[in-house]
This record gives structure tokens, sequence and C-alpha cells, in this order.
């Protein structure tokens, strides 16, 4: 009789009856935790959008917008009052990292992490950086001679973690060079998809108990593992003090002061969350990239083009010159675009009074949001919304521009959020991507071997779950 008379309130009394959406998604949390359970949610939401518009009521007390206008209002500076964060778990009962830190601690911690993220501190970390693409191509460019399909996702998965692990941890991950993930790298992997079941299982009520009995516990623990083996790094690190030949994050953290400095515990914290965000959805990227590319040829021959154009030899691609290629960031803004590492919501939760979102009112304590694969491949927002397209990213005079595109609401696709806590490291994984890429395009021919990769056949869960990537490779002549 409960669930009858609640259902009745959601529907008739319901704050929210008034938005469109799905009756049984009124009702229920259930459509929602299913579908993100089985992975499909950012589809769904994505497909709701579709069929009822710019708003839709996704769960009973959660909307869905995707405008560029409802970025702003819901995660611009001006909204944080209006929308504290909601629905993050915290990391253990101390310390917390800048994901899940409070209003008090966050601007400090973002403060001190800056610094580590500034121009200068990327410039710093280009030696770094180009031994370990160098090592990437060479060992592509080995096991290429075999002529056999590579699962390039999984060399791409490779790059990353032996980047961000020497610039967070000072640590060799020899990805890469043993051709396979560290232990460590696995262990976080499999934490990220263990814990997506966790937080679905949330929104079954009472049958949740019931459900964490299936949970993967053996990887949800190794969140405990992670942190373990991040603060012992930290505090390797910490004891060497200010070592100027190091230049990695830390030499910079550790020279803040005051308000924009922060504890032992939550550098330690920190270095665990960092590893963990700054290199699957850089993977996701490139590979999304990497996939594009090798299904528009001529797409992929202007990029090279472009990278011929700037330098002779591989050993010219820099992060100064990768600035200087405008097609190039028009390609990674347009993968993005269609294939964005983070389909899913940055939750927030209207303060008691309420507020504005797009032009509309949200009562207090309704939970909003932009689901990213919604907003950015909406016919609402861009036109062609399925068609790969980087000179859309163009200024608007450019004479290379598009026409049909200048409609574009450009400012619906943030991949990289938007607003005070957008990610602090979006400097950092440009450049990375742009490298990668370059280098990746200018020394080898590549093609598809398979589409067990396409996009809508995929599934998500905190991240994108990337099937394999399989491709052949043909180092260039020259």
């Amino acid at each position: 009789m409960y669930y009858v008379v609640r259902a009745i309130y959601r529907i008739t009394f319901h704050p929210l009856r008034a938005f469109p959406g799905p009756r049984l998604r009124a009702i229920s949390h259930l459509p929602h935790a299913i579908a993100g359970v089985k992975g499909r949610q950012a589809f769904e939401v994505r497909d709701l959008h579709l069929q009822y518009g710019e708003v839709v009521r996704v769960e009973p007390d959660t909307l869905s917008f995707m405008t560029g206008e409802a970025w702003k209002d819901i995660y611009g500076h001006a909204a944080a009052k209006n929308f504290p964060k909601y629905g993050y778990f915290s990391i253990g009962k101390g310390a917390q990292p800048l994901l899940t830190a409070n209003d008090n601690d966050y601007p400090r911690q973002r403060a001190a992490l800056a610094h580590g993220f500034s121009d200068r501190a990327i410039s710093g970390q280009e030696a770094g950086f180009t031994r370990h693409i160098t090592e990437f191509i060479e060992k592509l460019d080995e096991t290429a001679k075999d002529n056999k399909d590579i699962d390039i996702s999984k060399w791409v998965t490779f790059i990353a973690f032996d980047i961000v692990g020497e610039f967070t941890l000072g640590m060799q991950f020899g990805c890469v060079g043993n051709s396979e993930n560290h232990p460590w790298v696995d262990l976080m992997v499999n934490w990220m998809h263990a814990v997506a079941y966790a937080l679905n299982a949330t929104a079954f009520g009472v049958l949740m108990p019931f459900l964490m009995i299936f949970a993967d516990w053996k990887n949800l623990r190794g969140i405990e593992t992670h942190m373990k083996l991040s603060a012992e790094k930290v505090r390797e690190r910490v004891k060497v003090g200010d070592d100027r030949s190091k230049a990695d994050l830390w030499t910079y953290i550790l020279h803040s002061e005051g308000d924009k400095s922060m504890s032992l515990a939550e550098m330690e914290v920190n270095a665990g969350f960092l590893v963990s965000a700054a290199t699957t959805p850089v993977a996701d990227a490139i590979c999304g990239a990497l996939y594009l590319l090798a299904k528009h040829q001529d797409i992929l021959d202007k990029l090279r083009k472009e990278v011929e154009s700037h330098v002779k030899s591989y050993k010219e691609i820099t992060m100064s010159i990768t600035a200087k290629m405008p097609y190039l960031l028009g390609v990674l803004n347009e993968s993005m675009r269609l294939y964005t590492p983070t389909p899913g919501i940055a939750k927030r939760q209207a303060s008691r009074d309420g507020a504005f979102v797009s032009g509309v009112f949200v009562p207090g304590g309704t939970v909003v949001g932009v689901y990213q694969l919604a907003a950015f491949t909406s016919a609402n927002n861009f036109t062609l919304p399925d068609s790969y397209i980087p000179e859309r990213w163009f200024p608007a005079l450019h004479p290379d521009r598009p026409k049909v595109t200048l409609s574009d609401k450009q400012d619906a696709c943030q991949p990289f959020g938007y607003g005070y806590k957008s990610c602090l490291g979006k400097g950092l994984a440009l450049v990375e991507m742009k490298l990668i890429l370059a280098r990746f395009v200018w020394h080898f021919d590549f093609e598809l071997s398979d589409d067990g990769f396409a996009f809508e056949k995929q599934k998500v869960f905190l991240f994108r779950r990337r099937p394999a990537l399989n491709m052949k490779l043909r180092a260039r002549k020259r």
C-alpha cells in the first residue's frame, strides 16, 4: 500500500510532476539503476532527451539537462551555493581528495594542486613525456612487424599509466616496456568497474544488501591497497624534499604554503585519486580519436598533412609545435564530442530555495546535472551531430569552417567539465593527447581490423569499459 501511495504522490503531487519523462521513471529509481548496472545509463538518458527534449525527469528526484546554459547554471562559479555536489562517497574517514573534499577544504587543495598543473610545471615534464612516447612508438613498431592485429586500446592504457605514474608518484610502472599492465594498474581498473555496480545498487533500497552479495568485493577492497601504495610513494617523495631535478607534481605542492597548501594525509589521498583520474579518460579520448580517424581516411590525411607541414622529423614534434596545429586540436575536440570519456553526470543538488537552470525553475532538493553523451550528440546543440567534422571547432570566420556548423552551440560540449570544479588536469591531458596522436599519425599507417570498438556497443560505468581496438599498423616509409 505504501508503494502505491508513493507512486501516486510522485506522479500527481511531487514538485517535479510537471517535468517531462517516462511515468515509470517518475515513480521509481529502479529503471535508472538497472540501466546503470547494465552499463547503458548514459545511452538511455540520451534517448530520453531525443524523445522528451532539453530537460527530462530521469528519476523521481532527478532532472537531466543538456544545454550550454545548464552547464553555467549548475556548475558555474556563481552556482556553487545553489547547487552543491551530491552523491560523492568519502574515501575512508580521514583526509579526502579533491573530488570529495568539502567546500572548506576544496579551494585550498585546488590552489595547492594548481601549481603542479600550471603551464610551467607541464613544460617541465616534456623530456619525460617524450621518453615514454618514444618507447611507446618503438614498441608498437616492433610489434607491428609480426603483421598481426594489435589491440591499440591496451597499448594506449600502457602509455597513459606510464606517463601519469611518473608525474604523480615518481614511479616507473613500465607498462609499455613490459608490454603488460603493472599489477597496480590492474587493481585500479578493476576497482573502477566494481564500484560502479555498488553505486547503482544503492538505488534498489531494501534490496541493496541482497544485491551487494553479488558485488565484486575483492576488487572493491582494492581501493584500500591502491591508497596504501599511493601513500607510501608520496611519503618517499616527501622525504626527498625540494629536489629541483625531479620537477614533478610534488615539487610545486611542497612549495605551497598557508591557504594554498596540503597536509601530508591530503597529499597521500590525492596521489591515489590523480593516478586514476588522469589516466583512463586520457586513454579513452586517444582511442576514440584513433578509431574515428581510421574510419575517416580523408580526415586522417588532413591531420597528417598538418603534422608534416610543421616538422621534418619525429624529434621535432614537441609541445610548442603541437600547440600550433589547429586541425589537431579540432580532431581532439570533435573526437571527445562523439566519444566523451565521461558520458555520465556530475550530480548537484538544488539548495532549499531552489534555483533556475536553463530558464526553468528547479525546486529545492532536486538532483540535477548534464549527461555529457546526451548534450554532445544532440541535434539541438550540433548540426549533423553524428558526423565527424573537426573543422566545426575552427573560429567562425575561418575559411574552412563549414557554414552549416555556425549554429552549433559549442558551449554545450564541456568534456573537462565547467566552472571552478572542472578538471584541473585539462592542460596536462591536452598536451599528452596531442603529443601521442601527432607521433602516432606521423609514424604509422593504420586501419581497423574489425568494428568491435563501435561506440554504440560499449558499456559505461564510472568511465567507459573499452573493448579491444584491433588495428593493423605499418611503419610509414620516409
